[in-house]
């Protein structure tokens, strides 16, 4: 991979990578070392890659990076949903509409967070990174019917949890 191809890809990816490692690890500070370090490996990796899988090696390496930070900060207690529900909250909506946003955003957080780290990344390389199930398949070194079944499980895990924090479907 040449520079320019390089430069494309990386102004295409950096928001998308940020912001999986952002919900994937719950901390901007976090996400953005991933983000960086991310794309760091796919330069240093250039040769290895070719120009049409740079992109899922890219999200893989930036999938692997969270899971290896998750694992490694076990032992550490989690930070409060504080930052998340401020982001999750629209500034132009009126006061009673900013809370339960607010609250809608705090509840769905809890409840991704409180999936395990495997479900959760299913969920967000899917239902918000939008990816189709064959990459997402790539990404995760699974096949395509074991990428189904996960997924499904963790949406109704997701709903369940969502159910008994008292929001409906």
């Amino acid at each position: 991979m040449d520079l320019g191809g390089f430069e494309r890809i990386v102004m295409e990816q950096k928001d998308r990578i940020f912001g999986y490692a952002s919900m994937m690890l719950r901390d901007p500070s976090e996400a953005q070392d991933v983000a960086q370090e991310s794309l760091l490996r796919l330069w240093q990796n250039r040769e290895g890659v070719d120009g049409d899988g740079a992109v899922p090696w890219l999200r893989r390496t930036a999938h692997n990076l969270c899971i290896d930070r998750l694992r490694r900060r076990r032992s550490r207690p989690e930070t409060s949903d504080e930052e998340a529900v401020a982001r999750g909250v629209d500034p132009a909506a009126g006061p009673a509409r900013r809370v339960e946003s607010g609250q809608m955003a705090g509840m769905l957080q809890q409840a991704l967070a409180a999936l395990p780290a495997r479900d959760r990344a299913v969920i967000l390389l899917r239902e918000v990174q939008e990816l189709p199930y064959a990459e997402i398949a790539r990404i995760l070194d699974v096949p395509l019917g074991t990428l189904k079944a996960r997924l499904h499980r963790a949406r109704e895990q997701l709903r369940a949890r969502l159910t008994r924090a008292g929001v409906t479907p």
